[in-house]
């Protein structure tokens, strides 16, 4: 059975998001925040703003373009004072003014409108999307909090913050291995649904629901096995709800508050994302059965895209042995092997080897 350890790295580096995404998710989101704060109409609460979504999570995988980003301001949730759908208008009524405060001329460089929790925001320029998601916090970002919902004019329990907590603390939990079964998952759907996409909230459900479950995945498995087992695990838990009905879809629960979160998915929509399950878990099953690495190979671009999952990987693996070559390597303290002399603590070169030829014994 071929693993392809060094293969997935490459994966997961070639699906990372490019510099000028995460350059923007850095540079914008902190100018929204200022012009809010400084606004006297509109008032937000201290620490006013907080970044969420995949980004937030370290979750986000391609050329993604959309960054969520909290905004505080004071209010009672549960006598819906202000008016959830009201709090929305007057939030883009008020950046409305952000063109001009940050010294955009036409009024044709960003685009505001209305979303049903958000303001949405589009930069032209950078081809890049801010939502602005207002929210009540009583007890800050890190604890429950509500953000409107303009269809029904009420306030709706969320902990985004929370599920980004939850996420670093299973990754740390399961050697590393849980954020990136997040982001194969994300880059999965985008590769294979150009359209009736599953939310990427639901994805990350999805994962975390499958580890954390009694006899979930073993997370002490290669990451290429993890995937299958990942696939495989989801179509079958979701398989009698396409079986038994008609107009079904899934029950998600929300990975901190428990509701369904996926009440909105439409059926059409549900029976596309499980027959591209099913095509994945048939490929990657195919795939650690094989014998030979080139075929082995060849239905892992399947599952992933040949222009994402590397054919030949000799580089990275001469990186890679390279990293703990005797003579050129140091080892830490706590016994890890770094490829130069630590800066800030003791580290101790790895001695060379000398090889005199083969002897019997």
């Amino acid at each position: 059975m071929y693993t392809l350890g060094t293969h997935f790295d490459e994966l997961l580096k070639n699906i990372r998001p490019p510099q000028d995404r995460l350059d923007a998710a850095r540079d914008i989101p902190p100018l929204v925040r200022d012009y809010l704060k400084a606004h006297k109409e509109f008032v937000t609460v201290a620490p006013h703003s907080r970044l969420v979504g995949s980004y937030g999570q370290d979750a986000s995988v391609g050329d993604v373009k959309d960054v969520d980003f909290l905004v505080r301001v004071d209010g009672d949730p549960e006598k819906n004072d202000p008016q959830a759908k009201q709090l929305i208008r007057n939030l883009e009524k008020t950046l409305d003014g952000l063109p001009k405060a940050l010294g955009y001329t036409g009024s044709t460089d960003i685009d505001i409108e209305c979303a049903r929790r958000s303001v949405h925001v589009y930069f032209k320029g950078h081809d890049f999307h801010l939502d602005v998601v207002p929210c009540i916090a009583p007890g800050g970002f890190e604890e429950v909090l509500y953000v409107p919902d303009r269809g029904f004019n009420q306030w709706i329990k969320s902990h985004p913050v929370g599920v980004i907590e939850l996420l670093r603390q299973l990754n740390d939990d399961h050697g590393g291995k849980v954020r990136p079964l997040v982001k194969l998952l994300k880059h999965f759907r985008n590769y294979h649904m150009k359209t009736r996409q599953p939310k990427s909230y639901w994805l990350l459900a999805f994962v975390l629901d499958q580890v954390t479950k009694k006899n979930g995945l073993d997370t002490s498995q290669p990451l290429a096995v993890l995937f299958r087992d990942l696939l495989d695990a989801t179509y079958t838990q979701y398989a009698v709800v396409l079986n038994t009905s008609s107009t079904a879809t899934p029950n998600i629960p929300d990975p901190i508050l428990g509701h369904n979160v996926s009440w909105n998915w439409e059926r059409s929509h549900f029976e596309t994302f499980m027959r591209r399950l099913d095509d994945g878990r048939t490929w990657a099953k195919k795939a650690l059965k094989c014998d030979d690495k080139q075929a082995a190979v060849d239905l892992w671009q399947k599952v992933f895209g040949a222009e994402y999952f590397p054919m030949e990987v000799t580089e990275s693996a001469g990186q890679l042995a390279a990293f703990g070559l005797p003579g050129k390597s140091f080892v830490t303290g706590t016994g890890l092997v770094i490829p130069a002399k630590s800066a800030t603590g003791i580290s101790t070169p790895v001695q060379r080897t000398t090889f005199h030829g083969e002897t019997e014994t």
